[in-house]
């Protein structure tokens, strides 16, 4: 399937959206169950061929790279970092103005009609995502050292292989693995209970994280609206992915196409994007720490000054290299960095933890939109930096 026939994924999804929203609630629970179940199945697939398509591309993107792969990682890791400095920065320079004037406060949580499926598939990856992004590194490098025909054709094999999975095993299932997300979220009433208590906090995040992202985008499409508007349609389809399903591991693939669109070189798009999937989520480098920031001010605390947060940036930036693209398991991550950093209590942990969940759609929308934004800033800075064009 090609990125222009998938273009219609982004329309159906939306009428998959408003139907369930519609007609959601007339459907008896035992379907919604079983959509719901279904769609756990198929991404219990995805990201069981996950850890084969990471490798897959990884190890093929570096041999196509050939001598050039070592500069490539030494580039790709210190940019990585920055990004996510930035992004922490941008949500505390833009946020705490507004949190000052104490027109935001977080009054309750509710609880939520939970919908549970009505069978578990028990598929699990036979290795972890960071296992087959290192092998995938290291028989690149490895290729690229010996230059073996032998390497060589196994990347070819692989790379082939990987597509074949991507393009005509998962994209065509995607609008029936989205349905059961959307209506798990319409059931359960989280679209209603964000409208009704968070709605300004959860603007801010949304605005701050697309605004920021479109903002480079616009840069590096050469200040033309119409070339972002372009490029980030070519995205959608991920981003609405990343939107109902709340993973941005289940993501990557049509991230992957998507970027292949926006790129000199595919082969680009195909090393950067599974490579820093987990390490690069910047949509959580607003929503964590404007969660945060909104919740000291609720329960009477200090906001934190430029040094105070520093630290937690820096903390911040490290952690990120162990987060997971899973729904809530970055802010599993920060909750010791906020207890550590911030005094938070266990109350506040929790309120953490329970809010991202809910803005768990947004945060990973914008985490997919940058990790395609994250490709292109990377083939430019790559090829500005060695004064040559992508390879």
């Amino acid at each position: 399937m090609q990125v222009e026939k998938f273009f219609k994924l982004p329309f159906l999804v939306l009428i998959l959206f408003v139907l369930t929203l519609l007609f959601g609630k007339y459907l008896d629970i035992s379907v919604k169950a079983q959509l719901y179940s279904s769609s756990l199945f198929l991404k219990d697939i995805i990201v069981f061929v996950l850890p084969l398509l990471i490798f897959s591309f990884v190890s093929a993107g570096i041999l196509n790279l050939k001598n050039e792969s070592i500069k490539v990682i030494l580039v790709l890791l210190p940019l990585v970092c920055i990004s996510n400095f930035s992004g922490f920065w941008f949500s505390y320079i833009f946020t705490t103005p507004i949190l000052k004037t104490g027109t935001i406060t977080i009054s309750k949580l509710d609880t939520q009609n939970t919908l549970l499926p009505t069978w578990t598939s028990q598929i699990s990856p036979f290795i972890k995502n960071d296992v087959a992004l290192i092998c995938g590194a290291i028989l690149g490098i490895i290729g690229n050292l010996v230059r073996s025909p032998f390497v060589e054709k196994i990347g070819d094999t692989l790379n082939v292989t990987a597509n074949f999975i991507l393009k005509k095993v998962i994209c065509p299932v995607l609008p029936v693995f989205v349905l059961g997300f959307i209506v798990k979220m319409q059931h359960e009433g989280t679209l209603t209970l964000i409208i009704e208590e968070y709605t300004v906090l959860l603007v801010i995040v949304a605005t701050l994280s697309y605004g920021y992202m479109f903002t480079i985008m616009f840069f590096l499409s050469h200040r033309d609206f119409s070339e972002t508007l372009t490029k980030f349609k070519n995205l959608l389809p991920s981003v609405l992915i990343g939107l109902f399903s709340m993973s941005s591991a289940a993501a990557i693939p049509t991230t992957i196409e998507g970027s292949k669109k926006n790129l000199k070189n595919e082969d680009i798009a195909k090393f950067v994007v599974p490579a820093t999937a987990n390490m690069h989520l910047l949509g959580d480098c607003f929503a964590i720490p404007i969660i945060g920031l909104a919740l000291m001010v609720s329960f009477g605390y200090n906001l934190p000054t430029v040094w105070e947060y520093l630290i937690f940036t820096l903390y911040g930036v490290v952690a990120k290299f162990a987060a997971a693209g899973i729904p809530g398991g970055s802010a599993l991550i920060f909750l010791p960095i906020f207890e550590d950093v911030f005094n938070f209590s266990p109350q506040m942990l929790t309120a953490v933890t329970a809010i991202y969940i809910l803005f768990d759609p947004i945060a990973t929308s914008s985490n997919v939109f940058g990790h395609g934004m994250f490709a292109m800033l990377f083939e430019r800075i790559y090829t500005k930096f060695f004064k040559k064009k992508p390879v």
